[in-house]
C-alpha cells in the first residue's frame, strides 16, 4: 500500500497550514486519499505549530502516531526537536536552517540550541537529514514568505515524497492568487535545486 505520513513543524506566521493545504491539494490531484490535522499549537505569529499530514491509498485516522512519520519537515531549526518523537527510525528530516529564538528564551536568558547542536541531537534518530537555507533562498527571489514553498521543493527533491511535481505545482497555483502563485512556484523550483543532505 502506498502511503506517506508527515509531520510539519514551525512557528506561527511561517505558513505551516498553507504548506499542509498545498500537500493535501496535490495528493487529491494525484488520486490519493489525504487527511490533514493541526493537532496543537498557536498559529498566530510566534507560537509553535505542529500539523499532521497523511497521504495514501486509504487513510482512516487523521493523526500520525509516534514513531510512524516517514518525513518530518521543520520550518524553524529548533522546532524539529518537538516533532522528533513522531519520526520512525528510517524516516527523514528536512529542516530549514532558519533560527528564530522564542521571545521568552531571550527574556529569561535561556540557551537557544543552534543548528549544529540540533543536528547532533537528531542524527542518531533520523534515517536521513537534509538542511535547506529556505528563508535566504525565498528572500533572494523577492518573497521571504515563500520559504515554506522552498522547503516543499526540497522535500520533493529527496525522492521520499510520493506526490508528482506536476501536481505540486498545480496545487501551488490553486492555493494563491496569480502573481503570488508565480512567486511561490519559483520558490518551489529553487527548493528542488538546493537541498543539502547531511546524513
Amino acid at each position: 500500500m502506498t502511503r506517506v505520513n508527515m509531520i510539519l513543524s514551525g512557528v506561527g506566521g511561517q505558513g505551516i497550514l498553507t504548506l499542509a493545504t498545498v500537500l493535501g491539494t496535490a495528493a487529491i490531484l494525484d488520486g490519493y486519499d489525504v487527511r490533514v490535522s493541526e493537532v496543537h499549537g498557536m498559529s498566530q505569529r510566534g507560537g509553535s505549530v505542529i500539523c499532521h499530514v497523511k497521504i495514501g491509498d486509504k487513510i482512516n485516522s487523521p493523526l500520525v502516531m509516534e514513531g510512524s512519520a516517514d518525513i518530518v519537515i521543520s520550518l524553524e531549526a529548533s522546532e524539529v526537536l518537538k516533532a522528533l518523537h513522531y519520526l520512525k527510525p528510517s524516516g527523514i528530516i528536512v529542516v530549514n536552517n532558519f533560527e528564530l529564538p522564542p521571545p521568552l528564551s531571550m527574556i529569561k536568558g535561556l540557551e537557544y540550541p543552534h543548528l549544529n547542536k540540533i543536528i547532533d541531537d537528531v542524527k542518531e534518530i533520523a534515517g536521513e537529514i537534509y538542511t535547506v537555507d529556505a528563508y535566504e533562498i525565498a528572500k533572494n527571489i523577492g518573497s521571504p514568505l515563500s520559504a515554506n514553498m522552498v522547503i516543499l521543493g526540497s522535500t520533493w527533491a529527496t525522492g521520499k515524497l510520493i506526490l508528482s511535481k506536476e501536481s505540486l505545482v498545480k496545487a501551488i497555483a490553486k492555493s494563491f492568487k496569480e502573481h503570488i502563485a508565480s512567486m511561490n512556484i519559483r520558490a518551489f523550483e529553487e527548493g528542488t535545486k538546493m537541498v543539502k543532505k547531511l546524513l
